[in-house]
């Protein structure tokens, strides 16, 4: 129960400061060169945490059986993999929006037709590395799995994929301004 308990603390504490991240993250779309770059840098190690702190929140909370520890490296791989894939794609995104690379609308829609792609790919490898933990867990550590594991099974790279074409569509027909 405690174990439950503190695993749960650490994921309200994870999701408050990852909404003040995003906050801070959209303020620093209003700076250009080294600076917003910097910034992103920053964010990016400060997701990072965030992500891992998530993780032993959530494998504390499972209270994972011998057996079961033997699973979750591989799907902790997965689900770090395909948030560092996210990372690179946003650093790619941003050096090209530094670079004042302006995409056509075809260009756009290969673009986000990429990054679905990729975001589909990420949650397969997420999906086969977890489904042989899922499948070994009691009633009572699948439903912490499902509760807790909602932001990693299904990362924003493609949660946000309506978001991001949204974004890139309307920065070609709106004159590049969010």
């Amino acid at each position: 129960m405690i174990r439950t308990l503190v695993g749960a603390l650490a994921v309200l504490a994870v999701s408050a400061s990852a909404f003040a991240l995003t906050a801070a993250a959209a303020e620093g779309d209003q700076q250009s060169g080294p600076a917003m770059m910097e910034r992103m840098q920053h964010w990016a190690a400060d997701r990072e945490t965030l992500l891992d702190a998530k993780l032993a929140g959530m494998k504390a909370a499972l209270g994972l059986t011998a057996d079961q520890e033997k699973l979750w490296g591989t799907f902790e791989s997965a689900v770090k993999d395909a948030a560092k894939a996210r990372m690179d794609a946003m650093q790619k995104m941003m050096q090209t929006r530094e670079q004042d690379e302006h995409m056509s609308p075809v260009d756009h829609l290969e673009a986000m037709a990429d990054h679905l792609s990729q975001g589909g790919a990420n949650l397969k490898k997420i999906a086969d590395a977890a489904k042989p933990l899922y499948d070994s867990l009691d009633e009572s550590q699948k439903h912490n799995f499902a509760m807790l594991g909602r932001d990693m099974l299904m990362p924003e790279g493609t949660q946000s994929g309506m978001e991001w074409m949204h974004h890139h569509m309307g920065e070609h027909e709106g004159g590049g301004a969010e």
